[in-house]
């Protein structure tokens, strides 16, 4: 590996370990544009799964799986697309100042997302319809918190 790509992958962990950090401009609007992107992916993941909660939809234990598996794994992304603090600039987004306030909840809020949709992914290896709701419910309980403390109301 050259030095400079050596040099460049420190240069993202850093990043990535430090907590809120400013952002210019362009860079704001970037990272406001991923971490729509990302927010976007894991509702479309998120959405049938919800409804199967909900007895919209038949529930299928595989989907369920699939889906919560992605979701876990983004959950992961969400504190390092949010890293970047852009309060300072006007962007078209729902995030709330106080997420750049509050880094820390903010992180704890994602993980927790990201643990309830892990259990999610053990549930629906299970088959078990009523576990399989409840664990949805859960996930989507914990995405609420958070968008309940760091999202402009809808």
């Amino acid at each position: 590996m050259s030095c400079r790509k050596i040099a460049a992958a420190a240069a993202a962990a850093l990043l990535l370990s430090l907590p809120a950090f400013a952002l210019d401009a362009e860079q704001a609007q970037r990272a406001t544009e991923t971490r729509q992107g990302l927010l976007k992916v894991v509702g479309w993941n998120f959405t049938p799964l919800n409804a199967m909660a909900r007895g919209l939809v038949p529930l299928d234990a595989a989907l369920v799986e699939r889906n919560a598996q992605r979701v876990a794994w983004m959950a992961t992304m969400i504190p390092d697309a949010f890293r970047g603090d852009t309060r300072a600039h006007e962007l078209k987004t729902e995030a709330l100042p106080v997420i750049w306030e509050d880094f820390g909840r903010f992180e704890e809020l994602a993980a927790n997302a990201q643990r309830s949709a892990e259990r999610l992914v053990e549930v629906a290896g299970g088959g078990d319809e009523a576990a399989i709701k409840g664990a949805i419910t859960a996930v989507f309980d914990d995405c609420r918190a958070c968008h309940t403390a760091f999202r402009v109301a809808r």
